[in-house]
Order: structure tokens, then sequence, then C-alpha cells
């Protein structure tokens, strides 16, 4: 299929930052923490961030213990080689980049879970503009999709229904583009189609000039986490009290987050980290589990290897750490 050059082949990305993360860990910087040392890095997706605020503001990370720096990030990614070249402890990532990175044995683990495609409500979705003259996804041979990121998130779940539409998936061009970009592009022509997920979903659907053709994260993915917490293997080997911490007090701030007493709590935050209005930062929220389900994940990672973006993906238990929360 057409997809978009990225700058470094993923397997020379991925050598770089293995290469990176080695070195790191032999200097110090993501290996032992002093017994008394309690800060961490930790770098969020523009996406399913609130309740790691929302520990932070409500004291959960103080009642176990932590001082979390708080950092925003960008893709999936973008925020693994971050990861592994030492500037964060704990990142969020996407479950395919978690498959694909580890078939080529990067040296990372998902330690627990964030949001959650739900299984009532759709929080993506392929969207196009109303006058395109496209109804549904037979409409998008030889049509360009902006995505996110490339090889994460979104892709194989399109790529699966478009299939399953009788697309051919070489008539197809992907592109990358920042969520806060798609709108724009797709109101100018730049591209076809978008795949916008969580609060970038609500804001472009509430348009009308734009109009849903399908939601294949539902069809294909309902359970599994859209987005995960991860971190490398030598910093877990040495911070896995830490890492458990973590997960303690992220499970009361979902526990929060989940709350629908709690939504204008959680829109203040998004507002915030945002710069939105309160008003326009509304919208269904996401569901939030910290714990993973082992078997759509297997699933997605089938779905991976079916679709040539991991030839050798490891299993869902090697993926990951021993002391994530399993569904």
């Amino acid at each position: 299929m057409k997809k978009m050059t990225p700058i470094l082949p993923r397997r020379a990305a991925l050598a770089m930052a293995l290469a990176g993360v080695m070195a790191v860990t032999a200097c110090g910087g993501g290996g032992a923490e002093p017994a008394s040392a309690k800060k961490i890095t930790v770098l969020h997706a523009p996406i399913n961030y609130e309740p790691l605020y929302i520990a932070k503001q409500k004291g959960f990370f103080d009642e176990v213990g932590l001082d979390v720096d708080i950092r925003p990030g960008g893709t999936a990614q973008d925020n693994l080689s971050q990861l592994v070249g030492g500037s964060a402890a704990i990142s969020t990532v996407s479950w395919d980049a978690a498959v694909t990175a580890t078939a080529e044995d990067l040296p990372i683990k998902l330690i627990s879970g964030a949001g959650l495609i739900s299984k009532v409500v759709d929080t993506s979705g392929v969207v196009v503009r109303k006058d395109s003259g496209i109804t549904d996804l037979s409409g998008l041979k030889g049509k360009t999709i902006a995505f996110n990121s490339l090889g994460s998130g979104g892709n194989v779940p399109v790529l699966q229904a478009l299939t399953d539409a009788g697309v051919n998936l070489d008539t197809v061009k992907q592109v990358a583009l920042p969520y806060a970009s798609m709108r724009t592009a797709l109101s100018s022509s730049q591209v076809d189609a978008i795949f916008p997920a969580d609060s970038f979903y609500n804001q472009v659907i509430s348009d009308a000039s734009f109009h849903v053709i399908a939601n294949p994260s539902r069809q294909y993915r309902a359970g599994l986490g859209i987005t995960l917490w991860a971190a490398t293997d030598p910093w877990l080997q040495t911070n896995g009290e830490t890492a458990k911490k973590f997960n303690e007090a992220m499970a009361k701030a979902v526990a929060f987050y989940n709350d629908p007493g709690n939504a204008d709590a959680v829109y203040k935050v998004r507002s915030e980290v945002t710069g939105n209005s309160i008003e326009n930062s509304k919208g269904p929220l996401v569901e939030q589990q910290v714990a993973v389900d082992p078997k759509v994940s297997q699933e997605t990672t089938d779905a991976l290897k079916k679709f040539g973006m991991a030839s050798k993906p490891k299993s869902v238990d090697e993926i990951l750490w021993e002391g994530a929360p399993r569904a």
C-alpha cells in the first residue's frame, strides 16, 4: 500500500534507540535509582492523559511516595524513542508500537493500561467531508487517509475494515498528521479522510461539514488499550517497586476519572493541558482501565502480523511486565 516515507527506516530507528537505552543504562541514567530517590519523569501522549494529572493534583502520587514530573509527548513512536533514550522513566505508547518495537528486540515492557477502546461508545472514526461524495469505505480507493502516526494506533483496524470492504490497500495512500492538524487538512482537501481520536474526534464530528463513514476501532478492537504505560527492561529490573507505586496511584486516578460525577474536574484538566476553553474540551470521555486484556491484545497482535507490521511478534506475556495488572 502507498505510505509516506519515514525519515528513518523503522529498523534503523529502533537500532539507534536500542543503542541509546544501553548507553543510558551503562552510565546510570536508566538504571538503579538511589534508595532515597523517588522522583520520576513521565511522558504522555496527546490523548488519554487526564488521570496522570489527576494523580498529581489529588495527591495520589504523594500517597505512594512518588514525585512525578509530567511532560507532554507526541506519537507513540516518538514517545518510545524518548523512553529508551532515557528522557523519561515511564511513557505512554500504543499496543501496536509496543508489538513492533519488541519484535525488533527493543527492551521495553508495558506496565499498565490507560485509555480503553469502548464496546459501546465510539471515540475514533474515519471522517470525510460531506461534500466529498464518499459515503463508505469503498469510496476510499485511490484516496489519501491521515493518521496520527503510521504503523501504530488506528492503522490496522482501518486496514482490516478497508480489506473487508473490498478495497485494494495498494490503492490507498497513508500519511502522518498530528491530531490537531487533521481538521484543517480535511477542510482544505489536503487529504480525503482522517482518523482522529478522543477529544479531537469529538471536535471534528461536531462540525456539520464532516461525516463519519466507519468506526473500525470499536469493530475490531473493543476492549484493547488505546494507550498504555511502558518502561524499559533495564529500568524495571531495578525500579520494579516504583512501577508498582505508579500503577497504584494511577488506579486511584482512573477510578476518579471514570466516575461521571467528576467529569467537570476531568474537563478542567483537559482544558489546562490543551489551552482550549472548558466548553470546547467537553465531550464523551474515553473509559480508562489500568488492567490489560490479554485476549484482545493477542488478537490485535495477530492482525499486526497479518498486515506485515510485525513479522515475528512476541506473545502478550512477553510484552507485558510481570507486574502489569491483567484483566
